[in-house]
């Protein structure tokens, strides 16, 4: 009997040992999957931080020149092409009720970076990009005041009567043209060459 005990008491400790192991094997898979996972994350947020990448920012830039020229109402409602294209009275009375100029010496030096991160070769490069700018502060508390403005400003009487709601895209677009003239006096282009 005493043997029968024993070999009980073996089998039980044994039982447990594989309990045991089993249990630090499975904590151990966890950890490695864990740690692969951590690194596929990191790999994944170094490669997401810095969106759009270098290779498809001017696929941004193209597709967004096309979405303004299929849709052009701001273009049409608030400037005229004069060569360049400059604001009409409409733009120009919009640009003053945001107080336009106050905003674009704020945020001057944010404003020229993103246009010369952008690589511009000619003017119009210039203008897209300034609009493109200008975007990019929606989300920011650059843009509260402007955010206020469109929401508490009452539809626009435009040609024939027509009423027409102000955009957030509005403001920038209006933004837009002179900062463009404000950044091709003060930086200019690089030497198209």
């Amino acid at each position: 009997m005493e043997n029968v005990d024993k070999i009980e008491a073996i089998c039980a400790l044994i039982g447990a040992v594989a309990v045991i192991l089993g249990g630090v094997w499975f904590i151990i898979e966890r950890a490695f999957k864990s740690g692969k996972n951590a690194h596929r994350l990191e790999e994944i947020e170094k490669n997401t931080s810095n969106l759009p990448c270098v290779l498809h920012g001017d696929d941004l830039l193209k597709i967004k020149t096309i979405l303004i020229q299929k849709y052009p109402s701001s273009v049409n409602i608030f400037s005229m092409k004069a060569s360049p294209r400059i604001l009409n009275k409409l733009g120009i009375r919009l640009f003053n009720d945001i107080d336009g100029n106050s905003f674009l010496e704020e945020n001057k030096d944010v404003l020229f970076k993103f246009i010369t991160e952008s690589n511009p070769l000619a003017e119009l490069d210039v203008e897209q990009a300034a609009n493109t700018a200008c975007l990019s502060l929606i989300s920011t508390p650059a843009f509260t005041r402007m955010k206020d403005f469109v929401y508490n400003s009452p539809s626009i009487e435009i040609e024939d009567g027509k009423k027409y709601d102000i955009s957030l895209n509005d403001i920038c677009f209006v933004l837009s043209i002179p900062l463009r003239d404000m950044y091709l006096n003060d930086v200019g282009l690089k030497d198209k060459s």
